[in-house]
């Protein structure tokens, strides 16, 4: 993906969205991590299993033909209470790889209060309505974007019935067509945000990663 030159300030206020391509992360390449980061992403083949570190960073991206590396279910939206959960997401500049950022949705009533903590584990780009102060939430079912074969190739051609390309499926119903394994993080925006989030206004700040999250990732900033 093509990256932003700039990176997301450590506050402000942008919009949240959805997706998940099942294609190796971009912050799982050695070539887009910054100087400071701890680590690097983790990376799975075709049946969820985390590569090695070194045969992750170089492996071939399950969205190619052949490719072996995919991203990994356990990125999957986790809820940690009725107000709380965390998640990872793909920001637009690779000096973001690895940091993490808390989300909080001041205008949407049904997640007014709750807050998500994630982190930055891919980097796309903004020629679509997204900018660099919007964050997307790697969501099983929340639209595979410009990159509709790593599902494919990972999960099969059904996918492609699941949801729309961007923002995904668009009920809760609707998750429960999805992969076993990726039916709970489906499940997260409609059970515990109380909607899509797709547009959903933001605001944004810079914090410590916590342990939960590096513990699943592997990498810190």
């Amino acid at each position: 993906m093509t990256a932003s030159a700039h990176p997301a300030a450590t506050e402000g206020t942008g919009k949240s969205y959805t997706g998940w391509d099942c294609c190796k992360p971009a912050c799982a390449w050695q070539g887009n991590l910054a100087k400071g980061v701890s680590g690097q992403p983790h990376v799975c083949d075709i049946n969820n299993k985390p590569l090695a570190t070194r045969e992750g960073l170089s492996a071939k991206s399950g969205c190619e033909k052949n490719g072996t590396a995919f991203l990994c279910d356990t990125y999957a939206p986790t809820v940690v209470s009725d107000t709380e959960a965390y998640g990872f997401v793909v920001g637009f500049a690779n000096a973001d790889c690895c940091k993490c950022f808390e989300l909080t949705w001041p205008t949407a009533r049904s997640a007014r209060g709750k807050t998500m903590t994630v982190q930055v584990i891919n980097v796309g780009d903004t020629s679509t309505s997204v900018t660099t102060k919007d964050f997307v939430i790697q969501t099983p079912g929340g639209g595979v974007g410009p990159n509709d074969a790593g599902c494919r190739f990972q999960y099969g051609t059904t996918w492609l019935v699941l949801g729309n390309q961007w923002g995904g499926v668009t009920n809760l119903g609707e998750c429960a067509a999805l992969p076993q394994n990726l039916q709970k993080g489906c499940d997260w925006r409609w059970n515990w945000a109380g909607g899509d989030v797709n547009g959903w206004n933001i605001n944004y700040k810079q914090v410590n990663c916590p342990r939960k999250i590096t513990s699943i990732s592997g990498c810190s900033a």
